[in-house]
Formats: structure tokens, C-alpha cells, sequence
């Protein structure tokens, strides 16, 4: 009975307010600035916080007609990326990868599955310079890795194996025009501790000591050129993992965007000091069957990859992907392997459908292989890969 005199009062009291003397009740009107407030507020929600979710999943048969077949559903990507800007000075960016490992790192104390989790601050008149803070996207020239990660169906070994990817550190920018910046990146080598790092990849430290300061340095030029046709993202880099061990690459990332097409082409050389990459390590400690003995990392490898990208559209919703790439790896201090003593082949081609004009979605139907041979004179057998997929990929603007 309460209640119902409650409610009988509140409706009273709406109705009065409502239609008083029989009129119509009253609305308040909006007036155009109250509706340009809105709108900018609205603005500005939206450029604060924005997600995006990333997903390639595919039915994958694996090395078709041979003994370790296997076809099966595979969810291969999938990432959710948080970014906004606070205002014209400050910005984030964060994002996850969904089937990575949690577990923690021990050296920048991130985790795996997280790839970067960054603030940018902007300052100067023009806004021309920049700081970025936290876990963020190594400066490195290199195309494919800058690609959507859903668009690439296999990296290279550059990009897969040998790269820290995702660093923890710090990065100053300058914007010279809108054409062309410039970029000082100073990073954790690995993200692991230098114990840790052997010891989870079954290696011991042998005469290497970790180094004091496990810290790397990027210097990268971004450019544009022929109207934005032309782009390219020229990386030299400076680390150290192992003391007085340093480690010099130098990574040249060329692109061309046309109306229907584009094409890049990434050329690197790292000379590693001592090899946290480990690809030599393994292959050379495999070689001499040191099974009783510990494994050693190898010392002074030379890594070289070359990468080809080419996407064309044949019509107005079917695409098709090309990449090739070719590495090598040689060793400086061991006669026996030498120079480019084991040699890694990426490829795949795909044709793409894209239904919708203004969507990031796409079916696609895909050979990837991927095969690594060695110097005959090491008596190693080539390892050899091959993929049919069907599936599909879509960036989906959430919010």
C-alpha cells in the first residue's frame, strides 16, 4: 500500500509537470550551440578511446601427403587494440594478443601476449617533436612487420625470430615536414634477463658475461615521396646482450602504394656479436652433437634477409598476395659453417576476396611454404613446409 501511494504522488507530480491547464507538455529545445557542445563532446569521446579487434582464422592442412599431415581449424591471429587521443598532445596505444602466454617477462616485467602498451606525448609550437613511453613497436625498417599482422600469412625469421619485436623503453621524434621524420629509440635488448634467456632455450653462458646495460639503440628516417606513392623506413641499430658483444643492423624498408597495388621490398644485414637470436646457435650445436656438452651460444653471425611483397587488385573486390623472401645466416668464426651456411625460404601466395567497399574483411584461399636447407658440406637435411588454408581475416572497428 505504501508503494502504490509512492507511485501514485511521483505520476501525480509528472502529470503536473507535464500538462498543466490542459496544454501540451513542454519540452525544452535544443539550441545550435547546445548541439554543437554535444557533437564535440561526442568528438571527443570518440577520438579517447577507440578498439579495434584483429582475427585470421583458417581450416589449415599442413605438409599434405606426408607422414606428419595434419588439417584442422586454426584461430592464427587475434589481437584487441585500445587507442585514443586525450587531446593534440597526448595519446595511447595498447594492444593484446588474445592466444599469447600471460606469463611475465623478467627483465622489462611485461608479459607476452601484451605487444605494446605505450603513452606519446607531443611538444613544440608545431608539435613536431615527440616522446613515447613503455612497451612499443621496435623503429626497425621493415615493411612486414609494420603490416597489418593478420595481412602477413608467415614471417620471416627477421621478423619472427631474430627482432625483438615489442620493446620496453623510450622514443624521441622529430617531424621535419609531413614528409619526413626522424626517430632515436633506445629499448631492452631482450625482454628476458640474461639468465633467463639461456636457460629457457637449453643454452649456458660458457666465458660470456651478461652485459651491464642490455640496452639498444634505433636511429630510423620515415620518408614519403611522389605525392605518398613512395615511402620508405631506413633503421640502423646498435645493442648489446652479451659484455662487449655488440650487435650492428642496418634494415632498409621500401615501399609503393599505386591506385590498385602495392608492393615493398625490406633488405637487412645484423651482425651479432654473440647469438641471442640463436638460429646459428642451434643449427651449429646440432652439427657438432654436443648432447653431453653444454650449448654454447655461436659468436660474430651475420644474418641477411631480403623480402618481396606484391598485392594487386584484379577487380574491384578480388585481390591477390604475393610475398618470397630469402635469409641466411653464416657464422665468422667457424671455418667449417662459413658464410650463408643455412639458407631460409618464405613464401606464399593467396588469392582475396573483399566483399564490402568500406570493411576490412576478407576471404581468402592460400599457399604458404616456408623450407630451410643448409651448406651441402654440413650433411644437414633440408627441412621443407607447406600449407593449403581457407579463411578468413577482418579488422572490425568496434567502437
Amino acid at each position: 500500500m505504501k508503494r502504490f501511494f509512492i507511485g501514485v504522488l511521483l505520476g501525480s507530480v509528472l502529470m503536473q509537470s507535464y500538462a498543466q491547464d490542459g496544454r501540451e507538455p513542454i519540452i525544452p529545445s535544443i539550441g545550435s550551440n547546445q548541439v554543437d557542445t554535444i557533437a564535440e563532446r561526442e568528438g571527443d569521446r570518440a577520438r579517447l578511446f577507440k578498439f579495434d579487434f584483429l582475427m585470421r582464422s583458417a581450416f589449415d592442412a599442413d605438409n599434405i601427403g606426408s607422414e606428419d599431415a595434419l588439417s584442422r581449424f586454426n584461430l592464427e591471429e587475434a589481437r584487441v587494440l585500445f587507442h585514443g587521443e586525450y587531446n593534440d598532445r597526448l595519446s595511447y596505444n595498447i594492444r593484446f594478443r588474445l592466444n599469447r602466454s600471460f606469463s611475465h617477462s623478467g627483465l622489462d616485467n611485461s608479459s607476452q601476449a601484451l605487444d605494446f602498451a605505450s603513452l606519446k606525448y607531443a611538444f613544440g609550437k608545431k608539435r613536431d617533436w615527440s616522446i613515447t613511453l613503455g612497451k612499443q613497436s621496435a623503429m626497425v625498417g621493415s615493411y612486414e612487420f609494420e603490416n597489418n599482422p593478420i595481412y602477413e600469412f608467415l614471417f620471416t625469421d627477421y621478423v619472427d625470430r631474430i627482432l625483438n619485436l615489442f620493446v620496453v623503453g623510450a622514443k624521441l621524434s622529430y617531424d621535419l615536414n609531413d614528409r619526413h621524420s626522424f626517430h632515436l629509440q633506445m629499448y631492452n635488448t631482450v625482454n628476458n634477463s640474461f639468465d633467463t634467456h639461456l636457460l629457457t632455450n637449453g643454452f649456458a653462458a660458457g666465458d660470456l658475461t651478461r652485459a651491464k646495460a642490455p640496452i639498444g639503440g634505433y636511429l630510423t628516417w620515415v620518408g614519403s615521396f611522389a605525392d605518398e606513392r613512395f615511402r620508405t623506413k631506413w633503421s640502423y641499430n646498435l645493442a648489446q646482450f652479451a659484455e662487449g658483444k655488440p650487435t650492428q643492423a642496418v634494415s632498409l624498408a621500401n615501399k609503393y602504394i599505386g591506385n590498385r597495388q602495392m608492393v615493398y621490398l625490406d633488405l637487412q644485414y645484423s651482425h651479432l656479436g654473440v647469438d641471442h637470436a640463436l638460429i646459428a646457435s642451434r643449427a651449429i650445436n646440432d652439427f657438432y652433437a654436443m648432447t653431453g656438452a653444454a650449448r654454447q651460444l655461436a659468436k660474430n653471425v651475420v644474418y641477411k634477409s631480403a623480402v618481396l611483397r606484391y598485392d594487386q587488385f584484379l577487380v574491384d573486390k578480388w585481390e591477390l598476395a604475393l610475398k618470397g623472401a630469402v635469409e641466411t645466416a653464416g657464422s665468422r668464426n667457424d671455418e667449417t659453417f662459413g658464410n650463408d651456411f643455412r639458407t631460409n625460404y618464405t613464401y606464399f601466395a593467396a588469392i582475396q576476396h573483399k566483399p564490402l567497399a568500406k570493411q576490412d574483411l576478407r576471404f581468402y584461399l592460400g599457399y604458404i611454404g616456408n623450407r630451410v636447407s643448409y651448406h651441402k658440406s654440413l650433411n644437414i637435411e633440408p627441412v621443407q613446409f607447406s600449407r593449403l588454408a581457407v579463411g578468413g581475416l577482418f579488422t572490425i572497428p568496434v567502437y
